[in-house]
């Protein structure tokens, strides 16, 4: 029997059908995930390769949405999701069904086996597990993890199998998965397709009636077959045909290596399936109501078009709606009484307060990048893109300053640069060598960051799972362990450890005297906590050569690498303007006290955390 030209994707969670053409792409009904519309999306070619579309354009109701961002793929987030809650289920749940008789030629059956632990070790670990293996009689096994399952195979002896009964077990591993809480559900067969479970136990059960169950029960079938004995060939092929009638995916393999390369081809499928999340429309969220996503996929030049589902908000109540149009009112009114005193900006962005932090702190523009990049990995990137009106707000006092303005262009400068940059010489080689040592990811966060210049690690830490991909293969061509198919997975779990990171925070800051009663180019350390500077003997700083202070004129202070200057007797000017209450301080800001002119420095290590 030829094999089905059938895409696997994402069919395996329960996704659309879709025409049976060769290779092809499916997505997985769409959900609400922290207000963003999330899916699965993933394709497989009728010989078992993964694909992956080239681009994704969406429709919402027939028109253009927001382009689609793909995220990381179903194995990942699934590790990802299990590492942070202990308590965290897959939405897989999987059903398999395979012949263990020695009546199998050792060669088939030991590919079988090979194939189908391979094909358990490529799904997200906690997936619950079912196996039904079968010869004249069953033998179950009961719920395991998709981890636990595949050894638990190798220790089980031959059945007796003189006359198999494929139905029977087929329908022991459906009423486990009916059962079963998981959403998703899966029923992986491989057999050959002789049965003798009809009333007489000479022939074949009804196969069209195990489909149809299969159908009803909301499980995918796979199907992966392989040659009878002559004796049984065209019992066991039609048995085969009618079964295949509601299978998802099904493959006819002759050979042994083909047999189970097909079985890892099918769990790699299902684990590189992507996570894609698209923007819910402004009227969604206010009007609420039942709407049809649509995806086309573009790959080998070809359109694909794909009803993903319907997605249902609720509509906003008429008491909310009431409270809102006030509330807009009473908004509307303020701001005429008032006047507008600055221009309303775009979005801000939520990491320019963490930003001005860091340009308070005094930290360099390449410092401040590996610190947002550990801090904001996923966010960094907009950035570049800051309305001006919020360089301009008074929350954001150091930005208005000249060496404010300056370090945030320069940490702009830096973003830009070093979209492209990847992985540099030094963190390839030191990532090659942690990997190839198989040394924990925190302890080889440690050694790479002990070892390798900050501005490679950030660069590091701002990849993404795509961009990561590409350079690890980049880079596999002079370090091999790099390209091995489990690298990414590795290189992912020490960028969290790199951006977990974190160390005591320490600030230094002192003044250069540029003008006035004192030699110039003087150094004034500030010591730790509140520094008040003036001509009293008291006065951690004293300026007693210059007559125009006062016994206590100002005090600078720092707070978690915070600094700011409070005039206390006696005028102060920052940056040429006078300061009538406590105000933030910058690293390379000007400082007038009396007849005195300094130069503010500080330098803060230890990073947001």
């Amino acid at each position: 029997m030829k094999a089905a030209r059938l895409c696997l994707a994402a069919a395996a969670l329960g996704l659309p059908a879709m025409a049976q053409a060769g290779s092809g792409f499916l997505a997985s009904p769409p959900a609400i995930d922290r207000g963003e519309i999330v899916l699965l999306l993933g394709g497989i070619s009728q010989e078992g390769a993964t694909l992956k579309p080239s681009s994704i354009e969406a429709e919402i109701d027939g028109a253009p949405a927001a382009a689609p961002q793909s995220l990381e793929t179903f194995f990942d987030f699934a590790q990802t999701a299990a590492e942070a809650n202990a308590t965290w289920k897959s939405p897989l749940a999987l059903g398999l069904v395979y012949p263990w008789i020695k009546e199998v030629p050792t060669a088939l059956s030991d590919a079988i086996l090979e194939g189908v632990t391979g094909f358990l070790k490529r799904l997200p670990a906690r997936s619950n597990a079912y196996a039904t293996l079968y010869g004249r009689k069953r033998q179950p096994i009961p719920k395991l993890k998709a981890s636990e399952l595949g050894a638990t195979l190798h220790d089980l002896a031959y059945l007796d199998g003189d006359r198999p009964n494929l139905a029977d077990a087929i329908r022991i591993d459906l009423a486990n998965l009916r059962s079963d809480e998981s959403p998703c559900k899966v029923l992986l067969v491989v057999s050959d397709g002789r049965d003798f479970t009809d009333a007489t136990g000479e022939g074949p059960a009804d196969f069209s009636a195990v489909a149809s169950d299969i159908a009803k029960a909301g499980v995918k079938l796979l199907l992966l077959s392989f040659p009878a004995p002559d004796a049984d060939a065209e019992q066991s092929g039609k048995s085969l045909a009618d079964l295949a009638e509601g299978a998802v995916f099904h493959r006819a393999a002759d050979q042994a290596l083909e047999l189970q390369s097909t079985l890892e081809s099918l769990g790699q499928a299902i684990a590189d399936m992507r996570r894609v999340r698209i923007e819910i429309p402004w009227s969604w969220r206010t009007l609420g109501g039942t709407h049809r996503l649509r995806l086309n996929l573009f790959s080998d030049g070809k359109r694909r078009a794909i009803e993903a589902g319907t997605i249902t908000l609720p509509a906003a109540t008429g008491w909310l709606l009431g409270l809102g149009a006030t509330l807009a009112g009473l908004l509307a009114l303020l701001a005429v009484l008032l006047g507008l005193r600055y221009r309303r900006p775009r979005e801000e962005p939520s990491l320019l307060a963490a930003v001005h932090d860091l340009i308070g702190r005094g930290l360099s523009a390449q410092r401040a990048v590996v610190e947002l990049t550990r801090s904001f990995p996923e966010s960094l990137a907009g950035l570049t893109a800051t309305d001006p009106a919020w360089l301009s707000h008074p929350r954001y006092p150091l930005l208005q300053t000249r060496a404010g303005r300056r370090r945030f262009e320069e940490i702009v400068a830096l973003l830009r640069h070093g979209d492209d940059s990847g992985l540099g010489d030094d963190l390839a080689a030191a990532l090659a060598e942690v990997l190839a040592a198989k040394i924990p990811a925190r302890q080889a966060a440690l050694s790479i960051a002990a070892r390798v210049p900050e501005d490679q690690q950030s660069d590091f830490l701002r990849l993404g799972l795509d961009d990561l991909a590409s350079h690890l293969r980049k880079a596999g061509e002079r370090y091999p362990v790099l390209a091995s198919p489990r690298s990414r997975g590795a290189a992912l779990a020490v960028q969290d450890a790199l951006r977990a990171q974190s160390g005591a925070s320490l600030a230094v800051a002192w003044l250069v005297r540029a003008a006035g009663p004192g030699p110039r180019g003087e150094t004034l350390r500030l010591p730790a906590g509140r520094t008040v500077l003036g001509r009293s003997p008291s006065c951690e700083i004293r300026l007693d050569r210059d007559k125009q202070v006062a016994e206590q004129h100002a005090a600078i202070s720092e707070t978690r690498g915070q600094f700011a200057i409070e005039p206390l007797q006696g005028l102060v000017k920052i940056e040429d303007q006078a300061a009538s209450s406590r105000q933030p301080l910058g690293d390379g800001d000007t400082i007038e006290i009396g007849e005195s002119r300094f130069v503010f420095k500080c330098v803060t290590t230890g990073n947001l955390g």
